[in-house]
């Protein structure tokens, strides 16, 4: 994967709410080269297109202001990965009162990442690359990658659920297998405080 692509953490698109596709838009060519884009983004350099190298992506992460996201609705957080989907102008229609934690990161925030609460259930109703409009309901970890990727179409990272500090971990690259292996991210040794990721929002080119 081409981490090239995708903005620093400090890059104001992150905080600012995504424009949405106008319908009559939706199977422009304009839309569908945003799209390949972020296809390309998501599969790297493979010759093929059936397992993607991440679960999920928003298009203001490479730097594109639009109500755009990528989500592998076979996601389930323990390796299976596979089936990539477009969804454009996503809303989540219901969250269920029912909620779990597990642990997010993201390209978009640098080596933090943390044990975030939300929603077992969504319902999101979305339009296709097509133009078709549906109105579908994820759970568990699927519902997690919607709820994270719209977050960023309005302008909201997974750090901003976390209240309590000692959730907010620190993570080296060579460290995500042992953080994802049997649950290590529940007790993290390495915490990140809050002030160290403040700086990394705020520091200038």
């Amino acid at each position: 994967m081409n981490v090239t692509s995708f903005v620093k953490p400090n890059d104001p698109i992150l905080v600012k709410t995504a424009e949405p596709i106008p319908q009559d838009r939706i199977t422009s060519s304009e839309t569908k080269q945003i799209i390949e884009k972020m296809l390309d983004v998501a599969y790297g350099e493979q010759a093929d297109r059936e397992k993607p190298l991440l679960v999920g992506l928003a298009a203001p992460q490479i730097g594109i202001s639009k109500r755009i996201i990528l989500v592998d609705v076979v996601a389930q957080g323990k390796g299976k990965i596979g089936d990539l989907k477009v969804f454009i102008n996503p809303e989540i229609a219901y969250r269920s009162e029912d909620v779990s934690e597990w642990y997010e990161g993201c390209f978009s925030t640098d080596r933090v990442c943390g044990i975030v609460s939300r929603p077992k259930i969504v319902r999101i109703k979305a339009f296709l690359r097509d133009g078709k409009q549906v109105e579908e309901e994820y759970s568990g970890y699927t519902a997690r990658i919607f709820q994270h990727e719209i977050d960023h179409l309005n302008g909201k990272e997974f750090v901003s659920h976390i209240t309590d500090d000692n959730k907010l971990h620190w993570v080296e690259e060579d460290e995500f297998p042992q953080y994802r292996n049997q649950e290590a991210w529940r007790n993290w040794p390495n915490k990140c405080p809050r002030p160290k990721w403040e700086q990394i929002k705020s520091v200038k080119d």
